[in-house]
């Protein structure tokens, strides 16, 4: 059976890279995003829609002409942002993704998916994080999107919605927001390509849990694909690897020596690394889809680098 794909969050950084591996079995790809124009180049496996994730009305229609078979809901303020206007943030985050499962679940969406985070954890947790660490998050993002988990697993337990989630670390990703605190660890690469010193603004030693953004795409694709009777959660941790600022600052100068860097920690930045862990325990991931990353540390390295 062929399948249309929803996208929300169309232009957002995984969402474009997802969009380039669902069209390939020749499935029909709708992004939708607040941007007026797409960032990726047209196909004609892809309909891009403009409009606001809070515009219940025009979600509606584009559901009953579009019929989506999976619903990719990425769309999402990031916790700068939603700490500066809470109250945008919970009608974006949080009662958009309801209605958008009110109406997956009325137009009989075979999959809806949803990337967590680990900031629904909070900080002052052990380390390794287990998956069933209680999550009381600090901030406005983090409480929405647990929000999200639990409003999913309601839906899939009372009335079928076939709802999956997963919990993603750290992202290195070219298409990095540049307004995300995290932005640092993919920006660099950009940098180093051109020439560039980079400073840090965390300490050489800030470790977290980190994911290559290609191994996130390909994750997703594998998981929304695996059978339902495969899963023994609704929601699931991912983590690849845990390096150290300095270890990639190396990884990189490996390949490109003349490049310089130093450190200028940001208290803001240094207080949010060091409350992530440098594991997410992802057993149940890996025991139920196969979960396993391509892309070690060096690997990652190579790639970026050959892709910039």
């Amino acid at each position: 059976m062929s399948r249309t794909y929803f996208i929300t969050g169309g232009n957002g950084n995984i969402s474009r890279q997802l969009a380039c591996e669902l069209i390939k079995d020749g499935s029909k790809v709708v992004l939708f995003d607040l941007q007026s124009d797409p960032i990726n180049e047209t196909n004609p496996q892809t309909v891009y829609i403009s409009g606001d994730i809070t515009n219940f009305t025009l979600l509606r229609k584009l559901f009953e002409e579009h019929l989506p078979t999976h619903v990719l809901h990425m769309a999402s303020m990031l916790s700068g942002s939603s700490e500066a206007n809470r109250p945008r943030a919970w009608e974006v985050n949080a009662t958009a993704s309801y209605q958008l499962l009110e109406l997956s679940l009325e137009f009989n969406v075979d999959c809806f998916f949803f990337p967590s985070t680990a900031a629904t954890y909070g900080s002052n947790v052990p380390d390794p994080l287990p998956e069933d660490f209680p999550q009381w998050p600090e901030n406005i993002y983090g409480a929405t999107k647990v929000g999200v988990e639990r409003s999913g697993a309601y839906f899939y337990h009372k009335h079928g919605l076939n709802f999956r989630g997963v919990r993603l670390p750290f992202v290195i990703s070219q298409f990095a927001p540049d307004g995300a605190l995290t932005a640092y660890a993919s920006r660099v690469f950009v940098e180093a390509v051109k020439g560039n010193h980079f400073s840090f603004p965390v300490n050489a030693e800030a470790v977290a849990s980190t994911i290559y953004v290609k191994d996130v795409v390909s994750g997703i694709v594998q998981f929304i694909n695996v059978p339902n009777e495969q899963l023994t959660r609704r929601v699931y941790n991912m983590h690849a690897f845990a390096p150290t600022t300095e270890s990639i600052a190396l990884a990189i100068k490996k390949k490109i020596p003349g490049f310089s860097y130093s450190f200028d920690p940001k208290p803001n930045v240094v207080k949010m690394i060091d409350a992530l862990p440098a594991v997410m325990v992802d057993v149940s991931a890996r025991k139920d889809w196969g979960w396993n990353p391509e892309f070690s540390l060096e690997e990652m390295v190579n790639d970026f680098l050959s892709e910039l």
